[in-house]
């Protein structure tokens, strides 16, 4: 997990730009990234809100492995709150007073591989809400992509903290920074 300890058992959250600082049994902004005791823990890792096969345009994406199909997953939670957001639904769901009691499809980064291999997908797209907030789920899964000969693509907001550009670069393949104003 990217995060560093802290005093009193809070924890600095690396995952995006907001960095954090969460107090035990806190979330950060994004609902999903937890301190259980001093520890930060992934309340989406392993879970998916959404999963489906897309055309990469819809990315969109126009000159990277142009007519091509993606395998794109998402999960809940999200960095920001676009009033105007497509994906409201999962993106905000975890900054409701209560915490879902459901956060998704279980779903291991192996078997979203296999996915992407059944459907003859040649990428994976971590998208719908903003993957920083899943960072560790999309590393392990986009590293084993590539193992395999599979492309992976980000569809980001763009504020990503350093470390965690730094933690899935060697494994990106292409991204779109969707740009948040009007």
């Amino acid at each position: 997990m990217l995060y560093k300890k802290l005093k009193d058992k809070s924890v600095r959250c690396l995952a995006c730009a907001h960095y954090c600082q969460i107090a035990p049994d806190g979330f950060g902004i994004c609902g999903t990234r937890q301190n259980q005791n001093g520890k930060l823990v992934s309340r989406v890792y392993g879970h998916v809100a959404a999963i489906h096969v897309d055309p990469i345009e819809k990315k969109p994406l126009y000159h990277f492995m142009p007519g091509s199909e993606i395998l794109s997953i998402g999960t809940l939670g999200c960095n920001f709150r676009c009033p105007w957001c497509q994906n409201w639904d999962i993106s905000q769901a975890t900054k409701q007073r209560n915490k879902p009691k459901n956060w998704g499809q279980k779903i291991s980064p192996e078997e979203i591989v296999e996915l992407a291999k059944k459907y003859k997908t040649p990428a994976v797209a971590y998208t719908y809400n903003e993957p920083a907030i899943f960072i560790e789920f999309a590393h392990d899964t986009a590293k084993l992509a590539h193992r395999i000969g599979l492309k992976n693509v980000f569809v980001t907001n763009g504020y990503l903290s350093r470390e965690s550009f730094e933690y899935i670069k060697p494994y990106l393949d292409a991204a779109n920074v969707d740009l948040k104003s009007m």
